[in-house]
């Protein structure tokens, strides 16, 4: 198999419903336009389910090491997940949620503007609050660690924001809800795995908080879309 960034391979599985199967990931990387290495490279994953893009570049680091012993022992994957790959794995997270809080609050920028409703303007506004100070907080973690960060958004985010831009009022503050819904419910479940099998203290810390921050956002949210719906 010809070498691969799992950080590059991510690019193709923004999107991604997890847990999601091996063929699903294919599926959704020539969506998005991947390459026939990217698309041969996830041929080589195991077949089971992922259950968070940690898992996938996990997978990856686990397949770089001596295939012999993979022959040998074809449950050495699981095994050595968390060890060697853990902390590139870290590093990936780490700067996409870098990414993700930029974008993120770009959206609720625009929701300050397009929005109908004061209870989803405040809602954005605690988003910014908080996403602003949680990227802050990424950002000096990756310094830290000689991370490299993404410098703009990626085509899935972009494309976000273009779809809501089009939108004002209160159709604007359905989508913009859905969308927040769907995202910490994805986000959630990647930090989660962070929090738990991360072996630097520093990133699996800084995971923990997000938990928290997410849920919060999540319940709220929730409770906006309900009472926008009725």
């Amino acid at each position: 198999m010809a070498h691969v960034n799992p950080i590059q391979i991510q690019k193709f599985l923004k999107g991604v419903d997890y847990p999601a199967s091996k063929q699903a990931l294919i599926d959704n990387a020539k969506n998005m336009g991947a390459d026939e290495n990217v698309c041969a490279s996830l041929e080589q994953l195991p077949d089971e389910d992922f259950q968070t893009p940690a898992d996938v570049s996990q997978a990856f680091g686990a397949m770089s090491d001596d295939a012999g012993e993979q022959e040998k022992d074809s449950s050495a994957t699981h095994d050595r997940r968390g060890s060697s790959a853990g902390q590139s794995g870290g590093n990936e997270f780490v700067a996409q949620a870098v990414e993700d809080s930029m974008a993120e609050v770009e959206l609720c920028e625009l929701a300050l503007q397009r929005s109908a409703s004061d209870e989803v303007k405040s809602f954005a506004q605690q988003m910014i609050d908080e996403h602003s100070r949680m990227g802050t907080q990424l950002e000096t973690l990756a310094r830290d660690k000689k991370i490299d960060l993404p410098k703009d958004l990626e085509s899935k985010h972009k494309a976000a924001q273009r779809q809501m831009e089009k939108l004002s009022g209160t159709e604007f503050d359905r989508a913009f809800m859905q969308h927040n819904v769907k995202e910490h419910e994805n986000d959630i479940k990647v930090f989660r795995h962070y929090a738990e099998q991360e072996s630097d203290d520093a990133i699996c810390k800084l995971a923990e908080n997000g938990v928290q921050m997410l849920e919060k956002h999540l319940q709220m949210a929730r409770d906006i879309e309900q009472r926008l719906s009725s």
